[in-house]
């Protein structure tokens, strides 16, 4: 039966081969969909546990008034305006895991860090699976109960304006397109005045294969800034007023029907009752004291705010 220890049964490849203490960790990508997200922080008095709800109200404007001011009116009831709010609730539940170092035979004598390379990860694997929670409530946004079924006329579309029985490649027109709804419907943009786009690295191939006037290349090759240097480091930079992030982990990478993001700045909620902490048990385990815990858990949700 396979060990769930880190120890000399399952790291004898390590053992008396190596020269130095050095290795090569795994590639790993840029966690991105998380840092989309605006946090909210638990500030209740009391410490936030599994099943607490964190709320983003969300206030409603008040519609204008164009007729003219009665100023011997006293009516201070009739027609008064008054606050209409929604509220988008999260609830924070727990996650973790964690890892068990040898360190009375295995440490010695793998001839490498096990303890730094463990912490390393344990930490890309909270990373990582914080990062898919974000993205997994992202993905529902595209059905209108944004759980599952029927998909969204609102915030979803398919690539080259196509339909759900004919769509293509992801094309400029989609990028102008998504950015007349988010204009049109005054959606807040990030502090630089953009919004951000995330998409796989065959989406971004797409994008900048396009050919003619109205493509990615032509305005990169005719834009002072991104210019020459920007298609030489084939840096997606900024196109019709989006912020592109090439990201290999957006839902169905690898296959053939890619989803693309494009969002403001309101678009997904973090509740944080703990973020993501990384941290060694305070005591070793074992009858020899040589087990070394160590583990990741948060205390979070995320939700779909506008």
């Amino acid at each position: 039966m396979a060990s769930t220890f880190i120890d000399i049964s399952n790291i004898g490849n390590l053992i008396g081969t190596l020269y130095d203490g050095n290795t090569v960790r795994e590639l790993r990508p840029e966690y991105i969909f998380d840092a989309m997200a605006q946090e909210k922080v638990w500030n209740m008095g009391t410490p936030p546990k599994k099943g607490d709800t964190m709320v983003f109200p969300l206030l409603n404007a008040m519609s204008a008034n164009t007729a003219a001011l009665d100023p011997t009116s006293d009516a201070i009831g009739t027609g008064a305006n008054v606050l209409t709010t929604s509220r988008r609730s999260v609830t924070l539940q727990a996650y973790g895991d964690h890892s068990v170092v040898e360190i009375l035979e295995a440490e010695p004598q793998a001839y490498v860090d096990l303890i730094t390379d463990t912490g390393w990860a344990i930490r890309d694997q909270g990373l990582n699976s914080i990062n898919k929670l974000a993205r997994g409530q992202m993905d529902l946004n595209r059905y209108s109960n944004e759980v599952s079924g029927t998909i969204s006329s609102t915030y979803h579309s398919y690539g080259s304006s196509g339909t759900a029985s004919s769509f293509g490649p992801l094309k400029s027109v989609d990028v102008r397109r998504v950015y007349t709804h988010l204009r049109s419907n005054n959606v807040q943009t990030w502090p630089d005045g953009y919004y951000r786009a995330i998409v796989d690295p065959k989406g971004s191939t797409q994008l900048r294969g396009e050919t003619g006037n109205a493509a990615w290349r032509e305005f990169q090759n005719n834009n002072s800034v991104a210019g020459e240097e920007g298609i030489l480091a084939a840096s997606l930079g900024t196109f019709e007023g989006f912020a592109f992030f090439v990201n290999n982990q957006c839902l169905g990478s690898g296959t053939n029907t890619i989803t693309a993001y494009f969002m403001g700045r309101e678009a997904c909620g973090k509740a944080v009752g703990r973020d993501l902490v990384v941290s060694p048990n305070k005591n070793l385990r074992g009858t020899h004291e040589n087990l070394l815990v160590l583990k990741w858990n948060a205390l979070l949700g995320y939700k779909i705010v506008r």
